[in-house]
């Protein structure tokens, strides 16, 4: 059937019809690496209803005429699509073709509600869809935190307990879990994204609970990906800088037990990282220096207050925490990056016994 042929049969059906037969036509041109500005139309125009004659450059995206109902139905139609066998590079193209970066309001906003409602009933094909997504457009990426910021909402700020689907998240879809972790650490105590922020205390308790019974979880993002001929796989980034960030900072900000637990399943997950065949990818030595920023923010805050940072308890015990994360990092040999750099980084923190320890070992 040609191009026109297929436009004009699909302008026949209702939505629901017209975006279940739009997806198996999109997957048999990727399946056949046939025309893809032709499969990138057929989204636009049957699966988000753009109206791609009247682009909104004002507001930098394509507007949709999609309404609630449609929304809906599209949804369950992609729930199916996904959940349908078939090869997971020929479903990960078309997750990418769909989402991409999640541009515009429309595709952010259902992708948010697949993916809640795919968490919610445990759906794998299309979980680990949107794993290998995140992966490619970034888990730090704007699209990657805004979703994971939407499923901390539903799943745990509107929740009065933690489901079920949430824990065994890692069982389901591990590289999603995964990732999902690198988002959220990433938006939580984390200086660079403003005031330090807390995570909500059923989400950290998730977390410990995740790494503390499957310590390969973190590193799951590093399993090879299924992707189209021809694409290129982006550099992952683990979890594990940023849950020692939080880590690190715990007891100069919030000193609950579940840090404590957590700091010890991190260093456990460090301790049983397989030595790499080639260059370690686990941590990157860029991303351990960075917590370095607010700890001497912090010793500045101490010292305007009139107190000394080395003899404050708080301050020296998350001192000894980053200094067990560089010190089994650099033991487990999985950070990569300029160490040299680090341990630059390192000595302009308040003294620390052990931090100095960890500094003149890993000098000589």
């Amino acid at each position: 059937m040609s191009a026109v042929e297929t436009r004009h049969a699909l302008r026949k059906m209702d939505f629901a019809t017209c975006a279940r037969e739009a997806l198996l036509r999109i997957e048999s041109i990727f399946i056949n690496r046939g025309n893809q500005d032709f499969a990138m139309d057929l989204i636009s125009e049957f699966i988000f209803l753009e109206k791609t004659k009247d682009i909104d450059a004002r507001k930098g995206y394509v507007p949709s005429a999609m309404n609630l109902v449609q929304e809906f139905q599209l949804v369950v139609a992609l729930c199916e699509f996904f959940s349908r066998p078939g090869p997971d590079a020929t479903r990960n193209a078309v997750f990418l073709s769909l989402f991409g970066a999640a541009t515009t309001p429309v595709r952010s906003d259902v992708l948010v509600k697949l993916i809640s409602t795919s968490v919610s009933a445990s759906i794998a094909p299309l979980l680990c869809a949107a794993g290998t997504w995140m992966q490619q457009v970034g888990c730090t990426s704007v699209a990657s935190t805004e979703l994971a910021q939407s499923l901390v909402k539903d799943f745990v700020i509107f929740s009065k307990k933690t489901s079920e689907q949430l824990r065994q998240l890692p069982m389901v879809a591990p590289r999603f879990a995964a990732n999902f972790m690198t988002a959220v650490a990433d938006l939580y105590m984390n200086e660079a994204k403003g005031a330090i922020v807390c995570p909500p205390d059923m989400l950290l308790d998730v977390f410990t609970e995740w790494v503390s019974e499957n310590q390969s979880l973190c590193l799951a993002s590093q399993q090879p990906l299924s992707l189209p001929t021809g694409a290129i796989a982006m550099p992952v980034v683990t979890p594990l800088a940023g849950l020692i960030r939080w880590c690190v900072l715990a007891p100069i900000i919030n000193q609950k037990g579940a840090y404590s637990k957590l700091h010890l399943a991190v260093l456990e997950t460090l301790l049983q990282i397989p030595p790499p065949n080639g260059p370690p990818t686990a941590l990157n030595a860029q991303h351990l220096a960075a917590i370095a920023v607010p700890l001497k923010n912090h010793a500045r805050k101490l010292v305007a207050d009139g107190v000394n940072p080395e003899n404050d308890e708080n301050f020296q015990a998350s001192m000894e925490r980053f200094a067990q994360a560089v010190q089994i990092s650099l033991a487990a040999k999985c950070l990569y990056g300029s160490t040299p750099q680090l341990l630059c980084t390192l000595e302009t923190l308040p003294a620390n016994s052990l931090m100095e320890i960890v500094i003149k070992a890993n000098k000589s």
